[in-house]
């Protein structure tokens, strides 16, 4: 299989998994099911959800769709994936009172006295499968025959 095709494979997995998972974990009696949550909260937390089903979908179809730069596609896709799992590293710096852990703080799970959630386990997991998509965008795009006729090697 090309490096192409295996990004898009990893990535289209990826993103599928991003958003059903999204919808089963969240859509729970500890997040958007909480009556201890907000009503407006709980609204954006669906928002988010609904809005993220619908990048996750874009992002498939650039993946597949015919094109004549397909890497810019899985390169796209790529960083769509990034762009919603990486702030989960460092939003509860730039949000005071933020915890990523939605169970009660007195049973916060410790990894040698850090606090280390599941979910950011989960997302550094598809931080490295969207990285590896990103780099198998540029390895397909350096191989020879991806290259313009006068650049190819007689």
């Amino acid at each position: 299989m090309s490096a192409l095709r295996t990004g898009r494979v990893v990535l289209t997995v990826e993103l599928a998994a991003t958003s059903i998972a999204s919808f089963i974990l969240d859509w729970s009696p500890n997040h958007l099911l909480n009556p201890l949550w907000h009503p407006h909260a709980r609204f954006h937390g669906a928002l988010l959800l609904f809005m993220l089903a619908g990048v996750c979908g874009t992002a498939i179809w650039l993946l597949w769709r015919p094109s004549p730069e397909p890497e810019i596609a899985v390169r796209t896709a790529a960083l769509l994936s990034l762009a919603f799992w990486t702030p989960l590293f460092y939003i509860t710096s730039v949000l005071p009172g933020s915890s990523s852990w939605a169970g009660l703080a007195s049973a916060d799970p410790r990894l040698r006295g850090a606090l280390v959630t599941p979910n950011l386990l989960v997302a550094a997991a598809f931080v490295v499968i969207s990285g590896a998509g990103l780099v198998l965008s540029f390895t397909a795009s350096c191989s020879p025959d991806r290259l313009p006729p006068t650049s190819r090697a007689r």
